[in-house]
C-alpha cells in the first residue's frame, strides 16, 4: 500500500579533459502527494564550493546589534494587545512565552508567539525545548478561543521562520499562528489524500507509514513521547524532518505532555541544523480544522533548512523546479542524515 521503490538514471560526460564521468540519480515518489524528489550526491561538492556555511561572526554581530532595538524583547510592556472579547489579559503567557497580535495581519486572527520573550538568540541550539513546548500551547489556546470565539474560525496554521534566509523579518526567535475561515490549501490538500487512502485502504496512512518506517529503520528517527520523528523519504525541502502525533488530527486537540513532546522534538532537530552549520529554518503544522480526525489522519510538524545565513546566500530552495513544480534535488539521501539526527534522540 506504501511504496516506498525509488527509480535510478544514470548519466554520462566528459569532463574539460575529456575523461568519461558518470553521476547516479535517484527519482523518489512521495507515496501519498506524489511529488518528486531527485538526488545526487555528487552535487553535495557543488554545495560545499557555491552554498558555503554560515557565518558565525554575522549572527553573533546581527544578535547583539538587533537585542538593542528588539520589539519582541520588550513586548511584555511595549506590544499589541487582543480586543478585551478574545483575551482579557491582553497578551497570553505560557512560560517564557507571550502571545499577541501581529502588527500586520493576514487573517482575522494572525499572532505573533514570542518563543522566549527575556532571550534574545539567533541560535537555535539556545532556544530550549521547554520555550518550543510554552509557544506551542500558547498557539493552542490562540486556536481553541478563535473557534469559540466564532465557528468559522477553524482554520489555522502554526509556523515558525527563522533567520532572514528562513523568511523571518524579525530575528527574534517567534512562532506565528493564523486562524481565518478559509481552507489551506496545502492542508485540505493532504486531509484530502489521507482520506482518500483511507477509504482505499481501510488503514490510517500516517500510521501505516510509521510502521513502515520503523521497519526499515534508516530513515525512522525516533520517538519524544507520543510523537515520532522521522526523515522524509521524498523530502520537498532541504534535509526535511517530520514529527507525526497518530491518532490526533488538530493542534486544537493536543495535551500539554503532547505540545512538550513536539517541543522536545523540534528543539532537538534545530540543535542538530546548527551542528551542520544550516542556522535557517523553517517549520509548518500540518493541523486539521476540526478535532477528531485522528482516525484517517495525523498532526504533523514539517521542518527543513534553509540557505546558509552570510552576507550572499543562494536561495537554492526556491529555483523554479520546486517553486513552480513542486519537486526538489538533494545533495544527500535522507538515511544519511537520518543517521546523524538520531543521535541527539
Amino acid at each position: 500500500m506504501i511504496d516506498l521503490k525509488p527509480l535510478y538514471e544514470k548519466t554520462y560526460m566528459l569532463d574539460s579533459l575529456g575523461n568519461r564521468l558518470e553521476q547516479t540519480i535517484e527519482h523518489r515518489r512521495d507515496p501519498l502527494s506524489m511529488n518528486v524528489a531527485s538526488i545526487n550526491s555528487v552535487l553535495g561538492e557543488k554545495a560545499k564550493a557555491f552554498l558555503g556555511s554560515a557565518d558565525i561572526e554575522m549572527i553573533t554581530d546581527l544578535q547583539e546589534k538587533t537585542k538593542l532595538t528588539c520589539p519582541f524583547c520588550s513586548a511584555a510592556e511595549k506590544g499589541t494587545r487582543f480586543m478585551p472579547e478574545f483575551a482579557a489579559e491582553g497578551q497570553l503567557k505560557v512560560g517564557n512565552s507571550i502571545a499577541m497580535p501581529n502588527l500586520f495581519s493576514k487573517c482575522t486572527y494572525d499572532s505573533v508567539v514570542i518563543i522566549n520573550h527575556k532571550q534574545h538568540t539567533l541560535f537555535p541550539s539556545q532556544i530550549s525545548e521547554k520555550d518550543f513546548a510554552s509557544a506551542i500551547k500558547a498557539a493552542v489556546e490562540i486556536i481553541r478561543r478563535a473557534a469559540g470565539q466564532d465557528r468559522s474560525l477553524v482554520h489555522h496554521v502554526l509556523g515558525m521562520n527563522f533567520l532572514n534566509p528562513g523568511g523571518s523579518s524579525v530575528p527574534h526567535p517567534h512562532f506565528q499562528v493564523h486562524v481565518r475561515s478559509m481552507a489551506y490549501s496545502g492542508i485540505e490538500r493532504v486531509m484530502k489524500q489521507s482520506a482518500d487512502f483511507y477509504q482505499t485502504n481501510k488503514k490510517n496512512y500516517w500510521r501505516l507509514l510509521m510502521d513502515v518506517e520503523r521497519q526499515i529503520g534508516s530513515r525512522y528517527i525516533g520517538k519524544t513521547g507520543s510523537v515520532e520523528w522521522v526523515a522524509a523519504y521524498a523530502p520537498y525541502h532541504q534535509k526535511e524532518i517530520w514529527g507525526v502525533l497518530p491518532g490526533k488530527g488538530s493542534l486544537g486537540e493536543i495535551d500539554d505532555d503532547e505540545a512538550d513532546a513536539f517541543g522536545l522534538g523540534i528543539a532537538r532537530v534545530a540543535g542538530f541544523y546548527e551542528s551542520i552549520g544550516s542556522h535557517a529554518f523553517t517549520l509548518a503544522f500540518f493541523s486539521s480544522p476540526k478535532t477528531g480526525e485522528g482516525g484517517h489522519y495525523a498532526l504533523h510538524v514539517k521542518i527543513c533548512t534553509r540557505p546558509a545565513f552570510k552576507p550572499l546566500y543562494a536561495n537554492y530552495d526556491t529555483w523554479f523546479t520546486p517553486l513552480y513544480l513542486g519537486d526538489e534535488v538533494h545533495t544527500e539521501a535522507p538515511e544519511k542524515y537520518a543517521e546523524k539526527l538520531r543521535e541527539k534522540f
